[in-house]
């Protein structure tokens, strides 16, 4: 079984309840959205064939205990992916999988840790409602949800969703501000007023490094 890689790569993690632990990142390639604020355009297509072994290789060589696939998308290959995170399972890592909460989920194997994007409108692509009501009812305790926002309105719409799919109080939620487009502490304001149990969640690898760049 082979994946499109993009790259291999040794850091922290960035973002949601991992933040500030190393990681090693699997970014496969392709993607079925076209987010207006993405940040790895460059995983849309391309990528070179590795098999999956392989892969896990590349991610011991590193011993470090945590595993990310993320992307592009990382369930656009999703019989590889499974395949992957499950072989990592069974080398004892703790796995993590970015995805953009477009595609089905429910192959994914349990004790990976699904980070799961709610794309409100500010992002330019659609909502699955029928995929995210599929999740809804299917919850898993190492689920967490990461809302990416525009804006004030962006941060209604998805806790309007929330509250519609019971995420609220049943998995761990995340909002992220769009880097250069809100304010960290116009959020922090938001989620204080909101009284709901969601956390600010900040893309700390922009902070220590440049922004753009890659493999960071």
């Amino acid at each position: 079984m082979q994946l499109q890689v993009c790259e291999i790569f040794h850091s922290i993690q960035g973002e949601a309840s991992f933040s500030g632990q190393p990681c090693v990142f699997v970014r496969l390639a392709g993607c079925n959205l076209r987010c207006v604020w993405c940040d790895t355009k460059y995983a849309f297509a391309g990528g070179e064939a590795m098999s999956v072994e392989d892969i896990v290789r590349n991610v011991l060589a590193y011993r470090c205990d945590v595993v990310e696939l993320t992307g592009g998308e990382p369930m656009m290959q999703p019989e590889g992916a499974c395949l992957l995170m499950a072989r990592l399972l069974s080398e004892g890592l703790t796995v993590l999988l970015e995805t953009n909460g477009a595609c089905s989920l429910d192959d994914v194997p349990l004790g990976v840790h699904r980070i799961i994007d709610l794309k409100p409108p500010g992002s330019g692509t659609a909502h699955r409602a029928d995929i995210w009501a599929g999740y809804a009812a299917h919850w898993r305790d190492t689920d967490e949800i990461k809302c990416v926002v525009t804006g004030r309105s962006d941060f209604d719409w998805c806790v309007e969703k929330l509250k519609i799919y019971n995420a609220l109080g049943r998995v761990i939620i995340h909002f992220s501000p769009v880097w250069g487009a809100v304010e960290a502490s116009e959020l922090v304001r938001w989620i204080c007023d909101s009284r709901l149990p969601v956390r600010l969640s900040l893309q700390i690898h922009k902070v220590i490094w440049d922004p753009d760049c890659r493999g960071v």
